[in-house]
């Protein structure tokens, strides 16, 4: 045995050691909707930011091929989620996982290349990312994972569906986008209605982002359209129109290092979003 294999070993059972102290699996969620804009990227990274808050490890797999989320977090590795989708192999991703420049939250980042996988010629295409995961010790080390989903319903989409445990959709209070959350939650009941998908996914509901404030007329009409349809599915708080957001986005930074009145409450509203998916209010 060599000593990259011996040391390989010893992380192994250093992380299988962790989790046992732990005792529980990481809960899987997924963030989408079929629409693009709604602000995915920044949602996902506020909820990984609340989830530090509350003293969480987090893990961000970035399913989207304009990997914004990746360059948010500064995530660069010697591989990435395509490098795992398009070999196949059971129980790589963690071999794909590293560090970011955001405290408390690691990634397995994207690229351009991941576009590839919505044609390539592959077997199982949809099955992949639940078949890396599979057995791949390094996820044990986390209490959540997030999966960043792209703003479409191909194959890609179909792969984070199937692994996770629960999913979310996100939409800002504007026709297209609450058209695009019906659509999701079409792909979401065709994953939960196969046996060999995933019959055990749980929908917990819609987070609406970007609200005007104070609301117009047209916000309040839409969200009045979602709570029509969805009822309490449409989970509070909203998150207001900041340019806090972008801010941490494009700064590369997160909400917590902001010093703006936005910035605050930002935050303290992804925390208690962060809380419902930990598992406490809803």
């Amino acid at each position: 045995m060599t000593d990259v294999m011996i040391d390989r070993l010893k992380d192994v059972n250093k992380v299988r050691s962790e989790r046992r102290r732990r005792s529980m699996p990481p809960r899987i969620t997924a963030i989408g909707n079929r629409k693009g804009g709604v602000g995915k990227t920044s949602v996902t990274l506020g909820l990984a930011t609340g989830l530090t808050l509350l003293n969480k490890r987090v893990l961000v797999v970035d399913l989207d091929p304009q990997a914004d989320t990746t360059a948010a977090l500064e995530a660069h590795g010697e591989f990435d989620i395509f490098d795992v989708l398009y070999g196949g192999e059971a129980g790589t991703l963690g071999q794909a996982i590293t560090e970011t420049s955001w405290r408390g939250i690691d990634a397995v980042p994207s690229s351009g290349a991941l576009s590839r996988i919505e044609s390539e010629s592959l077997m199982t295409p949809e099955m992949r990312l639940k078949t890396a995961a599979w057995d791949a010790v390094e996820l044990q080390q986390y209490d959540h994972i997030l999966i960043d989903l792209p703003p479409a319903l191909g194959r890609l989409t179909l792969n984070g569906l199937i692994w996770a445990e629960t999913v979310i959709a996100v939409t800002e209070p504007a026709a297209f986008s609450v058209k695009g959350v019906g659509e999701f939650l079409d792909t979401i009941n065709k994953v939960k209605g196969l046996p060999h998908l995933n019959p055990g996914l749980t929908f917990q509901g819609i987070i609406v982002n970007k609200l005007s404030s104070p609301a117009t007329a047209e916000h309040s009409f839409q969200i009045n359209e979602l709570i029509g349809e969805y009822g309490d599915r449409v989970l509070e708080p909203y998150l207001p129109l900041r340019t806090a957001m972008q801010d941490s986005v494009s700064g590369r930074i997160p909400l917590t290092k902001l010093t703006s009145r936005g910035a605050s409450i930002m935050t303290e509203r992804f925390v208690e979003h962060a809380r419902r998916i930990d598992g406490g209010t809803k």
